[in-house]
């Protein structure tokens, strides 16, 4: 039986130089959007400075006017030691690797050793470590079991935990439609008109982006296609390299595979930030114990991989983001028989993160005529009847999330 036994280690610079640095930083960085603090002495913390306005004064030819320091924002990085454990079949591990490297014709395939067969399996560990890593700095959530992206805690986590009690935002939820493509449009353009001064200020550095998940990116391109101008009918048949919307890059976050086992946290969203106020911080140096390891184990017929690091992330200001989280409640309808109004939507009985649901009913005056109490959500439908409703033009909700995430929206219909 074919199989690969060599023992490899990495510690120390051979850490950092062969297996970390090339997936960390680079054009691999650069794909994640966001900052990449790599093996920062220290502390790894957010930076964030902020100008004093203006600066001029009239000239004097002696003595110091001097103004006040510059602001600077600050934030820790919180990191976690987690690791990373892969075990392969022999056979189909002596396969994986041969398949990387047998179309190479620099390769001598009757001895599969040294740096050729060195970089292959580092290439297989390195993928799966920077895809779970990519994962879990959106949805990680400690307070899963193993996994199922709960190693550290990812950006989603902190945004809901944070702005429950937080000003100075702006955050929204929306239904999507299966019939039309233009709510992602609206969502854009509502996240960059309610978006704080300080985020819109920002927009000529150039450092602006949409984060968004597959179901908002893929219907605002469908909205780009049905432009009837001869470029979108163009960018339609042979692809576009990246969406922007107002000059402001669009940018799928991917997350589609991992609905099946995040069921605490919206599976939709979209936040617009500056990409220097997201980062990933990663550590490799400065915390005892970190390697990387690869070996065979003869009494399993197994190769296996192992890697031990600290890795974190985190947002520094709430004022520099605007999101939108996309409604768990899935077509909600009312309807208003004599003085009867009744109320009915389906969740999915697949996502926990919802706790309870609050509607107001207002008349086309914008008179209040009900205000439910909190409604619990249960077996994945939401119900409400009332008596006494003369009339309905908006209804108005307040959904809660387990983190006490607050939001606040309307239908109308």
């Amino acid at each position: 039986m074919a199989k690969i036994e060599s023992i490899k280690q990495y510690e120390g610079n051979t850490l950092d130089t062969i297996f970390f640095r090339p997936m960390l930083t680079g054009k691999s960085a650069e794909q994640l959007g966001i900052r990449v603090l790599y093996n920062v002495p220290g502390t790894s913390t957010l930076h964030f400075w902020r100008g004093n306005g203006d600066v001029l004064q009239k000239y004097t030819t002696r003595g110091w006017n001097g103004g006040d320091p510059s602001e600077k924002f600050q934030k820790k990085i919180d990191l976690t030691k987690v690791k990373a454990e892969m075990a392969y079949a022999a056979e189909d591990y002596f396969s994986t690797v041969y398949e990387l490297i047998a179309a190479r014709p620099d390769v001598n395939l009757d001895d599969l050793s040294g740096t050729e067969l060195e970089a292959a399996e580092t290439d297989i560990f390195r993928a799966s470590i920077a895809e779970s890593i990519r994962a879990t700095m959106w949805y990680g959530n400690q307070d899963r079991g193993e996994g199922s992206l709960g190693s550290f805690d990812g950006l989603l986590k902190k945004i809901m935990h944070d702005f429950s009690d937080t000003e100075g935002f702006h955050l929204e939820g929306y239904s999507r439609s299966d019939k039309s493509p233009e709510w992602a449009e609206r969502l854009l353009k509502n996240l960059w008109e309610n978006a704080p001064c300080e985020l819109q200020a920002l927009r000529s550095e150039g450092q602006l982006a949409y984060f968004v998940t597959t179901d908002v990116y893929n219907a605002y391109e469908e909205c780009l296609d049905n432009v009837a101008l001869e470029a979108a009918y163009l960018a339609k048949q042979t692809g576009r390299e990246g969406l922007y919307f107002r000059g402001i890059p669009v940018i799928d976050v991917q997350l589609n595979g991992y609905k099946n086992i995040v069921h605490d946290m919206p599976h939709s969203f979209a936040i617009l930030t500056d990409r220097r106020n997201l980062a990933l911080a990663v550590n490799t140096s400065d915390y005892p114990g970190t390697e990387v390891r690869m070996w065979y184990n003869p009494d399993e017929m197994e190769n296996r991989q192992r890697a031990i690091f600290m890795a974190g992330c985190d947002y520094l200001l709430p004022e520099l983001m605007s999101v939108g989280f996309g409604l768990p409640l899935m077509t909600p309808k009312w309807t208003l028989e004599g003085d009867t109004f009744s109320f009915l939507a389906g969740i999915s009985v697949a996502d926990d993160s919802v706790r309870s649901l609050e509607i107001s009913v207002y008349d086309s005056k914008g008179a209040l005529v009900l205000d439910s109490e909190p409604m619990e959500i249960g077996d994945g439908v939401v119900s409400y009847e009332s008596d006494g409703v003369s009339e309905v033009a908006t209804v108005e909700y307040n959904i809660t999330y387990n983190s006490n995430l607050f939001i606040p929206g309307c239908w109308q219909q």
